[in-house]
């Protein structure tokens, strides 16, 4: 070995200078050739696993991009999936235990998670459907509503000496501050006719690709259908094809799972309640356009500290500005408790302590998402965040484990 060493003298000391502890590995590892042969091959296994790990990067982009088209449709028929697994497991348990085995069970099995395919996609794209014809109408009905109360009310609504607001900024500045030359009842008409315009445009847009839309719901259920069959064994050969160890990849998936069904009825969920709530008071206090209302309440449930009071305030005080006093603090308080209150009382205990991410950054990871991916980033957004945080649990977990082996404590000790 000596004479190795005279011959690979400066070999040997790169190696020794990388850090290779060549002492700590028996004699029986190392080949003829001796400790520079030992290293080669060290370096050479380290040059393989860095080229295929360049090689597994380059085809997991090429996978992504050909299933990128068909995003929307995986994402929404995993949504559906998630909800109705554990309804289509207990429909079909009845089978394992009457039909042990056979082609039967397997048939029936199949005609079961057909039917719950084509109900999933029905049941959300329905409602959804008949919910964006309304929402449309009752836009265009809020638009003209909200023109026709403001030409009944044009003092609310002006600068000028003489209107409420504009005399009284005129008087406690003294004077100095004129807003008589702002037209603000323009500037709003304007922003209400522009509004509409653009919804009404972009809701036409939609309604011509009636075709497409069509063709997107069969490739759903066509996709929900193989998922309730399927969807284990799928799982399993996502786990398996992550250059990660099986436990710690299923680790994650579980956190991963446990996190999106939290996130989902601790936020989606609640929003929806809080939207049905305002829907039924606009309703009993005669409002217009209650779908509307209950719309802006959901999106405004997501942001922090104000949420839905961003809605029901304003209306509050427009209800005391045209001179119902009674009927503007009824549904104030009504609103304040059913609305804001329970939604206080609801998350936290949905949520515990299982789902520590603050809603700060959910609301950036939705408004975020929306930006990047459109309407599928209602879901992706979130769910990015919730798979970060997975993660990051998931390498302290790795890394208490390693903390925790045998060979570390050797290590430490010595």
């Amino acid at each position: 070995m000596r004479k190795h060493l005279r011959e690979k003298p400066a070999s040997c000391l790169r190696a020794r200078a990388a850090g290779w502890r060549l002492s700590q590995y028996p004699a029986a590892q190392l080949d003829k050739q001796g400790e520079y042969g030992y290293f080669i091959r060290m370096n050479q296994g380290s040059t393989k696993k860095q080229i295929f790990l360049v090689f597994f990067i380059a085809l997991f982009l090429l996978v992504a991009r050909l299933f990128y088209p068909f995003m929307t449709i995986i994402l929404w028929s995993g949504v559906i999936y998630a909800f109705l697994a554990p309804l289509f497991e207990r429909s079909t348990r009845f089978l394992k235990r009457d039909l042990a085995s056979g082609k039967k069970r397997h048939f029936l099995e199949k005609i079961i998670a057909g039917l719950f395919a084509v109900l999933g996609v029905l049941v959300l794209a329905v409602p959804f459907t008949y919910l964006f014809i309304a929402l449309l109408k009752q836009v265009v009905d809020l638009s003209g509503s909200i023109v026709r109360v403001i030409e009944d009310h044009p003092d609310i609504f002006t600068l000028s000496h003489t209107s409420p607001l504009g005399g009284f900024i005129y008087r406690v500045s003294g004077g100095s501050i004129d807003l008589s030359s702002i037209d603000v009842l323009h500037e709003v008409k304007g922003f209400i006719v522009s509004s509409s315009s653009r919804i009404i445009g972009f809701s036409g847009t939609i309604l011509k690709n009636v075709a497409s839309l069509a063709t997107t719901l069969a490739f759903m259920v066509f996709t929900l259908y193989f998922l309730l069959v399927d969807g284990k064994h799928l799982a399993s050969l996502v786990v398996s094809a992550i250059p990660i160890e099986n436990t710690y990849t299923k680790m994650f998936m579980s956190k991963m799972s446990e996190s999106g069904r939290k996130l989902v009825l601790g936020f989606f969920l609640v929003a929806i309640y809080q939207a049905v709530v305002m829907f039924i008071l606009s309703v009993i206090f005669k409002l217009n356009s209650p779908l509307v209302l209950a719309t802006l309440t959901a999106i405004a449930s997501f942001i922090p500290m104000v949420g839905t009071s961003l809605v029901w305030i304003p209306i509050s005080l427009f209800m005391g500005l045209t001179g119902d006093i009674a009927r503007a603090v009824s549904f104030c308080v009504l609103a304040a408790f059913f609305v804001s209150f329970t939604d206080n009382f609801l998350r936290p205990v949905i949520l515990g302590d299982s789902l520590r991410i603050h809603p700060l950054l959910i609301f950036f990871a939705i408004v975020g998402g929306l930006s990047i991916f459109g309407f599928n980033g209602l879901i992706l957004g979130p769910l990015i965040v919730v798979i970060f945080f997975a993660a990051v649990e998931l390498y302290d977990q790795i890394d208490q484990v390693k903390a925790g082996s045998p060979g570390s404590d050797k290590e430490s000790s010595s």
